[in-house]
């Protein structure tokens, strides 16, 4: 009989640790482009309606670290769902949640039909880029303190 007990603190640490790592690489990559948008971000004000719904999907949801994973992926470059099920090692039909949640949160959008669908960032998200960047920075500085 094959044992199916995972060690779960084993399994969370490991995920835990590539989330922060993905995170910091994240905050790292766009430290810089604050600096050259700061002049941008004087221009257009965050609405705060669009820092509730980021900090929503993100944090006040049991998937909010997966969808989380995926937007960071999908702001590298587009990718199917196969794509983004094996580079996160999910499930493909977790990942076909996570992704109609963030679709209909308006967060990505799609090209194409059935399975060959790309995904990427949404003209919404990149617009309020700003808000995101600031619930990203937030979530790395608490794990920082942890």
């Amino acid at each position: 009989m094959k044992n199916n007990n995972i060690n779960p603190q084993l399994t969370m640490a490991n995920s835990d640790n590539e989330f922060l790592g993905n995170i910091s690489n994240y905050v790292n990559k766009n430290s810089l482009l604050e600096v050259q948008s700061q002049s941008e971000a004087s221009k257009h004000r965050v609405d705060p309606q669009t820092k509730r719904l980021l900090s929503f999907l993100f944090t006040g949801t049991r998937g909010g670290n997966n969808r989380l994973r995926i937007l960071l992926l999908l702001a590298e470059r587009p990718l199917n769902t196969h794509q983004i099920a094996k580079e996160l090692g999910l499930d493909y039909k977790a990942i076909q949640f996570h992704l109609g949640v963030l679709e209909k949160n308006n967060m990505i959008s799609r090209a194409g039909e059935r399975y060959g669908t790309i995904f990427m960032l949404s003209t919404f998200l990149e617009y309020n880029i700003e808000a995101f960047n600031e619930i990203i920075s937030k979530l790395y500085k608490g794990s920082e303190s942890k």
